[in-house]
């Protein structure tokens, strides 16, 4: 990305597949849709799976994803790079408060 100041590679799929267009169309609304729901890393990614990114400490991120849930979503990917202390940070902080 740095090479390419900031341009994203061209994803030959980026216009057909339908739920990526949807989130690349969540973009053009703005870099933080809501209190934790940014959208600026899919401007410099490539538009791949990371455009949207919930952001914030693990109560805040919580409250989102309860949010959400209230709204009809039923199914979230929560990852991060590194993955495994992402996977560990994740299990250890924040699904202990969606169980609550």
């Amino acid at each position: 990305m740095a090479k390419n100041q900031g341009a994203p590679p061209q994803n030959p799929h980026r216009q057909t597949a339908v739920g990526q267009q949807r989130l690349l169309d969540l973009a053009t609304r703005g870099d933080v849709l809501d209190d934790n729901l940014y959208t600026a890393p899919g401007k410099v990614g490539g538009g791949g799976a990371g455009t949207t990114w919930v952001v914030g400490s693990p109560e805040d991120v919580a409250k989102s994803l309860r949010k959400y849930q209230d709204l009809g979503i039923t199914h979230f990917v929560l990852s991060d790079a590194p993955y495994l202390p992402e996977i560990e940070r994740q299990g250890n902080q924040l699904l202990p408060l969606l169980r609550e």
